[in-house]
């Protein structure tokens, strides 16, 4: 925990960027198993770096994974499953993946279009909401600032939740995006990088600063 603050990583593609986020205090680690982002880690290289990764949480991102999906990131030990979804998939591909993780392993992270309010019959389904930039063509990882009147508004209604703030996160609005919308849980990607999958220990490092 930095400052009070959860912090994880997103996006990670080597040893040594997993290392620089340890390095400055992040939680959680994510690797991004999407096969349409550019941060797209394969099953076989996580593998071959798991036993060398830093003594940190990690999370298995992806988008609407079949449960056989699940077993098997399970399978190559990871903590938690940040499942991102379109906002019209059928309640019970949800109920699916939450009987499978449990309530305290799956972060849901809902695609919400413009206009489209978050499912209360989504809350009995995961302790943890991940809420990113909509993007018509993507899961998240778009590098834009997203809705942060609307995800105070979701924190504050169900204080129950934790509730991570994604989207255009970076060391020059980390601090004005926590002011905003009251977040504890961060997910930065981009914001920290030279170029994508390729994090950049200086951004690092000045994302932590901004944060005290």
């Amino acid at each position: 925990m930095i400052h009070g603050m959860r912090l994880k990583v997103c996006g990670l593609t080597s040893l040594g960027d997993a290392e620089a986020a340890a390095a400055v205090g992040v939680d959680f680690l994510g690797f991004i198993f999407h096969a349409a982002s550019p941060r797209r880690m394969a099953r076989e290289q996580f593998r071959a770096m798991a036993g060398r990764l830093p003594p940190r949480q990690k999370v298995a991102v992806c988008a609407e994974p079949t449960v056989a999906d699940l077993a098997e990131f399970d399978r190559l030990g990871f903590d938690c499953f940040q499942v991102h979804f379109r906002h019209d998939t059928p309640l019970p591909d949800l109920a699916a993946w939450s009987q499978f993780a449990g309530h305290g392993r799956l972060w849901l992270a809902p695609k919400l279009p413009p206009a489209t309010g978050f499912k209360a019959e989504w809350l009995p389904l995961a302790n943890t909401f991940l809420m990113d930039t909509f993007h018509p063509d993507k899961f998240g990882g778009t590098g834009v600032t997203g809705d942060w009147a609307g995800f105070r508004r979701l924190r504050e209604s169900h204080p129950e939740k934790t509730w991570i703030l994604s989207g255009g996160l970076k060391p020059e609005t980390i601090a004005a995006a926590v002011a905003a919308t009251g977040a504890n849980f961060l997910d930065v990607n981009s914001g920290v990088e030279l170029s994508p999958g390729v994090k950049d220990p200086a951004k690092l490092k000045a994302l932590v600063q901004a944060l005290g």
